[in-house]
């Protein structure tokens, strides 16, 4: 989870007690004073606690850091526009001083923002800068878990060691081989499913195409993590209250009174959490072979820490949000874009028909396909279908909004590998990566950089240099040793379904007019906005493919 509403939290808290302070040690300086002219004395204490706020407050601020950029409200006015704008401030600082790394002094704190995409790959590499430290003031807020479970997996109680470099293993197993292959087959065929089951006269009515898409990435996702048998989210009121906690956890990060001040999130997760407990008090996790690798191994190595069952239910809450979230959010767009350009829907549909039937594709474009069986080979297709592929990247470009934060460990100097030029980072110091800032750079993407283009990605028709330029530029999964360790898997699901789409259904009735993307408020992929969804559609099978029955290979 983006940091910067939490961020803002602790400026607030910071700012607040620093005044507060001022002020008491003011009062008695005013009341005395103003007997003598109270007008006269009321101004000038006034005057004299500004003055104090604005030169004791504001952090010192050396020259070999990077650039200062002051608020233009004193003291609190980056405060104000993070809280107003969220991410889009940084877009909107970015534009004013086209700075590729500045200073903000919020309070009498200070944070870095990196606007520039070669200096955030360099701070994402750097070992001086640390990504854990969010994580102890985030999940107990976000998630309900006690400090002390976190303190016991960071390796912060004294007596366990940290389970990042074990983690990192399991995740390493969990996305490779076999394991990534089953659990590819499982996800891909609750998908196929699906697709058979659309009604070959009437397709099938979808009144809201995001939400139908929500379900259907929940479903086969989870299927996939929690197994057949026992998979806590098989009830789709628990898939309902996920996205519900998803969509309303913004106030949690406060960590006062969630019940109250977040009510619908907080008894969303409670309801997910609810159905978490009794798969982990079964041991499902152990007894059913359903279950992936993955749930299997991170749940036993969660319990060499000694998390109880309910810990565990809080904690685990976040696998399917995280395994579904962003990726539902890039598919919506890209099958928007896709199928409201009939021109481009055609060029997809004849890459998509010549990866499934080689050469013989031409055959196969116009036919009745009678009642076979075509398989879809997830494997490869983004080689074999650039312009989809490129599609895909767009959107994600597009709708990715993140925003990557670090915290500097020490102080540590931040070279730019392109103008050599070196910045000082100050010890304790957060530093903030906005992926709109770099995703939106028209220096790198062009003048239409706010448009969507389908061919942006094809690498073969832009070059070297321009591709590598790119590649450095799109950062929507983070980076360094942090960088999202399922991008490859969600890529290829996604692919093999927009393939199956393309080659054998029509979406009638997707209304460009009724779509519009929202803004990002945490960080997170930006969803359409409500009732901006494309309008109600009707997912139909393509005339002379009725009885085609689809399945996918990995």
């Amino acid at each position: 989870m983006p940091p910067t509403m939490a961020d803002t939290v602790a400026e607030i808290e910071s700012f607040l007690d620093t005044g507060i302070a001022a002020i008491k040690g003011l009062i008695p300086v005013i009341w005395v004073q103003s007997k003598t002219s109270p007008v006269q004395f009321l101004v000038g204490g006034i005057v004299a606690l500004l003055s104090y706020l604005l030169l004791t407050i504001s952090p010192p601020h050396d020259p070999s850091e990077p650039p200062l950029v002051k608020p233009r409200f004193p003291v609190i006015g980056h405060l104000f526009g993070l809280l107003n704008h969220q991410v889009n401030y940084f877009s909107e600082l970015f534009k004013r001083y086209h700075l590729p790394i500045a200073t903000l002094p919020i309070g009498n704190q200070k944070l870095y923002v990196i606007f520039d995409a070669p200096l955030q790959q360099a701070a994402l590499k750097s070992k001086d800068m640390d990504a854990q430290s969010f994580m102890v003031d985030f999940i107990p807020r976000i998630f309900g878990v006690k400090q002390g479970t976190i303190d016991k997996l960071l390796g912060k109680d004294g007596v366990h060691p940290s389970i990042m470099g074990d983690m990192e293993q399991v995740f390493k197993a969990a996305l490779s081989g076999d394991n990534l292959q089953k659990l590819a087959s499982t996800t891909l065929a609750t998908m196929a499913d699906t697709l058979n089951d659309v009604d070959a006269r009437k397709g099938t009515k979808i009144p809201n195409m995001f939400l139908w898409l929500q379900s259907l990435l929940s479903r086969s996702t989870s299927k996939a993590l929690w197994g057949e048998n026992h998979n806590p989210f098989k009830d789709h009121g628990v898939i309902d209250a996920l996205w519900d906690f998803e969509h309303n956890m913004g106030p949690l990060v406060f960590g006062f009174l969630p019940s109250i001040i977040a009510r619908r999130a907080y008894l969303a997760r409670k309801k997910v959490q609810s159905a978490l407990f009794p798969y982990f008090s079964a041991r499902h996790y152990d007894t059913d072979p359903s279950t992936s690798y993955f749930i299997r191994a991170r749940t036993r190595l969660l319990k060499r820490y000694d998390l109880p069952d309910d810990e565990m239910a809080k904690n685990e809450v976040a696998i399917t949000l995280v395994s579904t979230t962003n990726v539902l959010s890039t598919l919506f767009w890209c099958i928007a874009e896709i199928w409201t350009r009939p021109d481009l829907l055609q060029q997809v549909r004849a890459e998509a028909l010549l990866a499934v039937f080689g050469d013989s594709q031409k055959a196969f474009a116009d036919e009745d396909m009678g009642t076979r069986t075509i398989t879809i080979p997830a494997a490869g297709l983004d080689a074999k279908c650039p312009l989809l592929a490129s599609c895909f990247r767009e959107s994600i470009r597009l709708a990715s909004q993140i925003v990557t934060a670090r915290r500097v460990l020490k102080d540590t100097t931040l070279t730019d590998p392109v103008s050599g030029r070196s910045y000082l980072l100050k010890a304790d110091t957060n530093v903030m990566m906005p992926a709109k800032v770099v995703h939106r750079n028209t220096a790198v993407w062009g003048a239409d950089a706010e448009e969507f283009n389908p061919r942006r990605f094809m690498w073969e028709e832009l070059g070297p240099k321009v591709e590598r330029q790119r590649k450095a530029a799109f950062v929507p999964f983070g980076g360094g040793k942090h960088m999202c360790p399922g991008r490859h898997f969600a890529f290829t699901e996604n692919l093999a379904l927009m393939a199956a789409l393309a080659i054998g259904f029509e979406i009638e009735g997707l209304n460009k007019s009724k779509l519009k993307m929202g803004d990002s408020k945490r960080g997170e992929t930006a969803k359409p906005l409500p009732g901006l969804e494309g309008g109600q559609v009707v997912l139909k099978k393509r005339e002379g493919w009725e009885g085609v029955k689809w399945e996918f290979s990995v």
